[in-house]
């Protein structure tokens, strides 16, 4: 090796290594990937993180064929899960060139799915460092007194870093449903303690971070989680209207249809004005909700057909489609306003799943009738009980949502009273709504404070 790498190895300091790596050029053209090899295999990953990583991001710069990546899976491998924190935060700078080289990797082995394990393995190594670094529950007269800990360049607690966002972006590229699990699992679902600074440089990292989460959410089927991950894009101030807002806006009302079958509502704290641009912007999609609102299942599948070429190029086309398949759902249920009981006949009518691409095979009412029926089933809802009577004629009988709670292990339902849960179902669920709603609450709080404490946040808000 040359005396470039030889001083890099072989710092007499941290600051000689920060300064050796600010002014860093690497000689690339001289050598080949397999040449790090052997010094990646001398360098111990722990106690040399920053070396071990510039070593690292040179070899794959270098790198240009799938043999020489495998050649470098058990470095990248040994690094990911030893890979330093104290030692990354003196020289953040690492961790976007070692982002940019995985990126890089991804692209030339056509390999996303490594790619993004090597980004958990070291995604979950750090957010292990930093939630170390959290800082203890404090009180309003500590929060006042120490403003400046959840405040402005907070540096404690779990924080975003450049591989949080490029981890999300090799999982959806890779498209494998173990993956989406185990990042969901590993990084989405760990808690982020400090939002820092919201300047240009953060603001943007914050937003794509949420954006990608929500997609890989959503690529599980986990729509309100997908929600709330994208409800944060628009939980900070910006003086413009980004087009990841604008992204995740058009996600956002697909999946609250889906969900909720209806348009959702931006937090009150958005600029209204940002707000009217981003719904002019997507006013397809708002009119695609708003249709669903109104039950209209003919007019929302024609809606959908003419917003095809628009949804395959926002990549929305699989969140349409499950809208499509769930809207059926939400006018069976809104009948429940109106009925207690229904003939499947009827409701069929009612709902005119004719209308519907599940409307049956074929142009016969009773091919509509065995449809939905099917369908009711398949939707598994305690709500909506589907059975036959006496003269063999299906009803569709609708349950009061709240007699109904979800089902207790071990629990049996009474044997005289039927579809009504046991007292020991009621105070399980209802213990168990009222941990989920603390835990909202307590979470709902700390934003509050992050964003009270944030003076970029309050100037920028009166700047609007």
């Amino acid at each position: 090796m040359t005396t470039q790498y030889s001083n890099l190895v072989n710092a007499e300091s941290k600051s000689a290594l920060v300064k050796s790596l600010q002014d860093w050029r690497s000689p690339v053209s001289d050598y080949s990937a397999e040449t790090f090899v052997p010094l990646l295999n001398i360098l111990d990953p722990k106690s040399n993180t920053l070396a071990y990583a510039q070593v690292l991001v040179d070899a794959l710069g270098l790198a240009v064929s799938v043999n020489e990546f495998e050649t470098l899976a058990e470095p990248l491998s040994r690094f990911a899960t030893q890979i330093q924190l104290e030692q990354v935060e003196s020289f953040p700078e690492i961790l976007r060139r070692l982002t940019r080289a995985l990126a890089q990797m991804a692209q030339l082995s056509e390999n996303n799915a490594q790619a993004c394990t090597v980004l958990v393995d070291m995604v979950g190594a750090l957010n292990q460092q930093m939630a170390l670094t959290r800082l203890p529950p404090m009180t309003i007269e500590d929060i006042i007194q120490h403003k400046q800990r959840l405040g402005v360049g907070s540096s404690h607690g779990v924080r975003l870093t450049p591989l949080h966002i490029e981890c999300l972006r090799q999982c959806l590229l890779a498209r494998r449903r173990w993956l989406y699990e185990r990042v969901a699992n590993e990084v989405v679902a760990t808690r982020l303690d400090a939002i820092g600074r919201l300047d240009t440089q953060r603001l943007r990292p914050f937003l794509e971070y949420h954006h990608y989460a929500g997609m890989v959410c959503a690529g599980l089927g986990r729509m309100e989680q997908a929600l709330q991950m994208w409800r944060m894009v628009f939980a900070v101030p910006t003086r413009f209207v980004s087009a990841i807002q604008i992204a995740s806006f058009k996600r956002f009302t697909l999946a609250h249809a889906i969900v909720h079958g209806k348009r959702g509502t931006l937090p009150p704290m958005f600029v209204p004005a940002h707000v009217r641009s981003i719904e002019s912007v997507a006013a397809a999609y708002v009119a695609l909700a708003d249709v669903c609102a109104s039950r209209q299942l003919g007019a929302a599948v024609k809606t959908v057909r003419d917003m095809n070429s628009e949804l395959v190029s926002d990549g929305n086309a699989g969140l349409a489609q499950r809208l499509l398949d769930e809207l059926p759902a939400h006018c069976v249920r809104a009948c429940a306003d109106v009925y207690t009981r229904l003939p499947l006949k009827h409701l069929a009518q009612v709902v005119k799943f004719s209308d519907h691409p599940r409307g049956g095979a074929g142009d016969g009412a009773d091919d509509v009738v065995d449809a939905l029926g099917r369908y009711i089933q398949e939707m598994n809802d305690p709500c909506v009980v589907l059975e036959e009577t006496d003269a063999g004629i299906m009803v569709v009988r609708f349950v009061d949502a709240q007699a109904t709670v979800p089902p207790v292990q071990g629990a049996t339902q009474s044997a005289s009273i039927p579809g009504v849960p046991l007292e020991t179902q009621w105070s399980v669920a209802i213990a168990a709504r009222a941990q989920e709603a603390n835990v909202l609450q307590k979470y709902l709080q700390e934003l509050d404070h992050h964003l009270a404490l944030t003076r970029d946040y309050v100037s920028r808000s009166r700047d609007v």
